[in-house]
């Protein structure tokens, strides 16, 4: 069975042009399977613009999803489970004063002050060793563009659907005035 949509796409092809290629040898034979394989094509048609449908409607919803994740009033950030950030929205950006480009590969762990290092680091190995979706916790401190800011971490183990891994949601709340 195919794994991805290019694979199901192409397989459906083959299946399809296979069916037709069969009807026609059929019609040239005088079978008399002829209707059911008609029919048999008829149906994968149908469920081919099905799962079209299907297809189109996740990939709207998919989108509302990243609109929601860039636009989100406050920072979210998803890293690999030692920190290392994989995607950062609009407000995470703004709150640490670089572009998302730039923060894609940076570990989590450089932005907090080195004399709080140790106890992060604590802190985001135990949350990797809890179930996904339980949420934890701390407060702490980031380096920012202008300057080291106390903010409330929250965190939660999820999967990171694109490579079925592992990964860390964050919520960064600022809890300083500036």
């Amino acid at each position: 069975m195919p794994t991805n949509s290019f694979s199901l796409y192409t397989t459906a092809r083959n299946v399809s042009e296979q069916l037709r290629r069969r009807i026609q040898t059929e019609s040239s034979n005088g079978g008399k399977s002829l209707a059911e394989l008609e029919s048999a094509l008829e149906e994968i048609q149908v469920l081919w613009e099905e799962l079209h449908n299907q297809s189109a409607s996740l990939a709207d919803e998919r989108q509302r999803y990243a609109e929601f994740f860039e636009y989100a009033p406050e920072a979210y950030v998803v890293t690999e489970p030692l920190g290392e950030i994989r995607e950062a929205n609009r407000a995470a950006c703004e709150l640490l004063g670089e572009r998302a480009e730039s923060l894609e590969g940076q570990l989590l762990l450089d932005r907090v002050p080195e004399p709080e290092r140790a106890a992060f680091r604590a802190k985001l190995i135990a949350t990797r060793g809890q179930p996904e979706g339980d949420m934890a916790g701390w407060p702490g401190a980031l380096r920012c563009a202008s300057g080291v800011r106390n903010v409330l971490f929250r965190v939660r183990s999820i999967k990171v659907r694109r490579k079925n891994a592992d990964g860390l949601c964050w919520l960064i709340r600022p809890t300083d005035a500036q």
